[in-house]
């Protein structure tokens, strides 16, 4: 059960049309980047018939166009959209949740698959545990190195298929 107070469910987090076009915006973008980069695979037919780009181009068509239409909708029923989607404690723990993805994303080109989630997993037990309960230093240490060195074995070593190490690389040959 939630411990919102009475006043948190009251002040308003987020709005339904904010919700709504802040979707259809980054589907809007999505879509677009799916389009730029299935043109530089060639979206056209050749004598094999469709070209990499091809269905990509207009599956990022398809939702780019049905975005704006849903932005649009919210825009001429701007008044039906005034309602919560989220109350404010509700949308801070989905950016507590969000921020630290976006960064483990961010970090991923620089820093290599394995560093990133070992930062982001000990920062997931370290700030987000349940209420009252706190994981001790050799526990998050254990875990959020553990598991990298577990996807290193089952992925690169087993399977044969790596995962992005970035600068790393060189000092994860066996």
């Amino acid at each position: 059960m939630s411990k919102e107070t009475a006043t948190e469910r009251q002040s308003g987090g987020l709005s339904l049309r904010a919700g709504g076009l802040f979707t259809s915006a980054s589907l809007i973008v999505l879509g677009g980047i799916v389009m730029i980069g299935s043109l530089e695979q060639g979206t056209g037919w050749d004598d094999a018939g469709p070209q990499a780009g091809y269905f990509p181009f207009y599956i990022g068509l398809l939702l780019a166009l049905s975005s704006l239409g849903t932005a649009l909708n919210i825009l001429r029923n701007w008044r039906k959209g005034a309602a919560d989607l989220t109350t404010r404690a509700q949308l801070g723990r989905v950016l507590a949740v969000l921020i630290p993805i976006c960064v483990f994303v961010a970090l991923m080109p620089a820093a290599g698959m394995y560093v990133s989630s070992a930062l982001f997993i000990a920062w997931f037990m370290w700030r987000m545990a349940e209420d009252g309960r706190r994981y001790s230093l050799k526990k998050i240490l254990a875990v959020s190195i553990g598991v990298p060195i577990a996807a290193y074995f089952i992925f690169t070593v087993w399977f044969e298929v790596p995962l992005y190490a970035g600068p790393f690389a060189g000092w994860l040959t066996l």
